[in-house]
């Protein structure tokens, strides 16, 4: 009796779990010949059809669905020793629970996390996003390994004490405007008088959420829009609609058409974040912190 091959096994699976030969062909990027081909190698093997072709596609006979369901537990089986081999030469996979508020969220995390892979490729991660305050919780209860937190005037300020502090790169405020807006060409940085009048878009969200407002040492900005997204923001900048605070971490993401202008203000005092750990933190914790330290490249 001729023997089962394994990408006879996994033809059979995809074409029982998709009804067709097409679907088949379509999900393993097989041509549909070549599908054929493997569904009549298994039923020569099996000694009997496995399945019934029809109008409206094939449906499995009972030696099909036997084969099927063998075909899904011994490929599963097979998924499963080669993990167990790559963790005997690699080590077992490190899972980190991360957290980050909303700005930190859409930069500085995804490319840290980019760069702590390269170092530790069996790390994986899970993401939250959140207030800074909710976040140093979620560390405290062990729901969080690691947070990223901002901290100064006009944000709710997180209670660290008993936890370990990283001090970050990044915290500066910036404002975008359009590529094309006059600010844009200014050399240097912008004397905050001339943003006085100017329309801002600025954030929406529920009151513990982290908001940028208009530029923070302006007593009565005139506000435009609220959006609730960074995206949306962007979008109404672009469309020459008003100009938004944008923190400097965000840099990376911010559209081509957008030009990001710093601002000359002696009375801002500025903010701060910072990686927020316990101190029970483990060497896979440790470089997430190491990766989030790193300047951006």
């Amino acid at each position: 009796m001729p023997e089962l091959s394994l990408s006879a096994l996994n033809v059979v699976r995809a074409v029982a779990a998709h009804g067709s030969l097409s679907g088949a062909a379509r999900a393993l990027g097989y041509s549909q010949p070549a599908i054929s081909r493997q569904v009549a190698a298994a039923e020569k093997a099996a000694g009997q059809p496995l399945f019934v072709r029809g109008a409206r596609g094939v449906r499995t006979t009972a030696a099909g669905e036997l084969v099927a369901r063998f075909a899904a537990e011994t490929l599963a089986g097979l998924d499963r020793l080669s993990e167990r081999l790559d963790e005997l030469t690699h080590g077992p996979e490190v899972r980190v629970r991360v957290g980050a508020f909303p700005a930190a969220n859409a930069a500085l995390l995804p490319f840290a996390l980019a760069r702590a892979l390269k170092q530790q490729p069996r790390l994986s991660f899970t993401l939250t996003e959140a207030s800074s305050p909710q976040l140093v919780l979620q560390v405290i209860s062990k729901r969080l390994d690691v947070a990223v937190v901002a901290s100064g005037p006009g944000l709710p300020q997180p209670a660290l004490e008993g936890l370990h502090i990283a001090p970050l790169p990044g915290g500066e405020l910036m404002v975008a405007v359009p590529s094309g807006h006059t600010l844009a060409a200014v050399e240097g940085a912008v004397p905050v008088r001339e943003l006085a009048h100017l329309p801002w878009i600025v954030g929406k969200g529920a009151r513990d959420e982290p908001q940028f407002g208009a530029w923070p040492t302006l007593t009565d900005p005139h506000i435009a829009f609220r959006a609730k997204t960074w995206h949306s923001r962007f979008g109404l900048v672009a469309a020459d609609l008003g100009i938004c605070v944008v923190p400097d971490i965000l840099a990376p993401v911010v559209p081509e058409n957008i030009t990001l202008v710093r601002v000359d203000d002696p009375n801002w005092l500025g903010r701060g974040i910072m990686a927020v750990t316990r101190n029970d933190a483990t060497e896979a914790h440790e470089a997430v912190v190491r990766a989030l330290k790193e300047p951006p490249h």
